[in-house]
């Protein structure tokens, strides 16, 4: 049985199932789909308000009826990284668990770490939830070094996101003139400090005092309450009404229209699970900006298919940009590597590496 939301609204977790219930991969199982969508926005995910408790009673409710009637083998089922959707999904486990299934947990989010570093009582009920996984498959590296150190028992597979067939398909016909520039960048995420926004506007404000051409396009709703106020007032405050524009939420032609318009995507981010977004602009042939961290190393290499910055270090970001800005031949070698390195990361690539991990969970005996 596949748990899991669909879109939209589009995120790593809803491209994830999309693309497993379209996927060949699956083929040889009887598969059920177990729909967690809510319909609401990605600002109210992890947190305890009415909104959430109501779809977590529903989805209760639909993975027991589907759990009782199916009587799946095994389940797969995303990890939520934040804290309220950590416990939703460790009931969902359990429901699995008690019609005998056994239990495969793809976590995805920026925060996994924080869970796993409550201590107390607190921390000794995560390592009973963490415990009701036979398997989890973790987004990159540094994640599976994580839940090996913090003892976990069970079998541990990295699996990381995938882009969507439409994606896919579109990036792959798209040719990129890299020789025609016009300075143009692209932000895509959720708005604010943790995606190292305000880094990027002290960036930009830096190339524009010293008379550098860049302009930049940010797509995205804020993270958090209040947050979008606050960009705001940056945004003015810097002077960058002129060269920066926001556009808010873009899914689909929209989004992928700005992918083709842009000459390079930056994603300045202090923490990352593994941005979808850094594999989208890849299929695209965008050369790319961004921070180490999560797993987004397993992915881009400093110079080879990327540049690196530091996350919070606003100079090395501007003067980033103003290289891939000004350099034709960095902005194609860039782009073209990081081309062919996430035609890996395609979506029957990724679905088959989920049915590899499941079919060994299955097999194995239960720790």
């Amino acid at each position: 049985m596949i748990v899991g939301p669909l879109p939209p609204p589009v995120g790593g977790v809803e491209t994830v199932t999309k693309a497993l219930l379209e996927s060949h991969a699956f083929r040889e199982f009887e598969v059920r789909h177990c729909d967690t969508t809510k319909g609401r926005s990605k600002q109210t995910q992890g947190k305890f308000d009415l909104g959430n408790m109501w779809w977590a009673m529903i989805h209760f409710r639909r993975m027991l009826s589907n759990a009782t009637s199916f009587k799946p083998d095994a389940v797969y089922m995303p990890v939520t990284a934040t804290w309220s959707g950590f416990w939703r999904d460790a009931v969902l486990a359990l429901i699995g668990r008690r019609v005998g299934a056994k239990i495969v947990g793809h976590v995805h989010g920026a925060w996994f770490d924080r869970i796993l570093a409550r201590k107390g009582l607190t921390g000794k009920l995560v390592r009973v939830c963490i415990s009701q996984y036979d398997t989890l498959l973790m987004l990159g590296t540094p994640w599976k070094r994580l839940i090996e150190s913090y003892g976990y028992r069970g079998n541990v597979f990295i699996v990381s996101p995938t882009v969507s067939w439409k994606c896919y398909e579109e990036g792959k016909t798209f040719v990129r003139r890299y020789e025609n520039s016009f300075g143009k960048g692209l932000f895509v995420g959720q708005v604010g400090a943790r995606k190292g926004v305000f880094e990027l506007l002290e960036a930009l404000q830096c190339l524009k005092v010293a008379g550098k051409k860049a302009l930049m396009t940010i797509v995205g709703p804020p993270e958090f309450k209040g947050e979008w106020d606050t960009v705001m007032t940056c945004w003015k405050k810097l002077g960058l009404q002129d060269i920066v524009r926001f556009t808010g939420p873009l899914e689909g032609e929209t989004l992928y229209r700005e992918f083709r318009d842009n000459d390079y995507l930056v994603l300045p981010s202090h923490s990352e699970g593994l941005p979808i977004v850094m594999l989208e602009a890849g299929m695209f042939g965008l050369p790319v900006v961004a921070t180490p961290v999560g797993a987004v190393t397993d992915v881009l290499e400093h110079e080879r298919n990327a540049l690196i910055v530091q996350p919070g270090d606003a100079k090395g970001l501007a003067e980033a940009i103003e290289r891939v800005v000004k350099d034709a031949e960095l902005r194609k070698r860039l782009g073209c590597e990081l081309r062919r390195d996430v035609d890996r990361y395609q979506p029957d690539a990724i679905c088959n590496r989920i049915a590899v991990a499941i079919v060994k969970t299955i097999e194995a005996k239960r720790v």
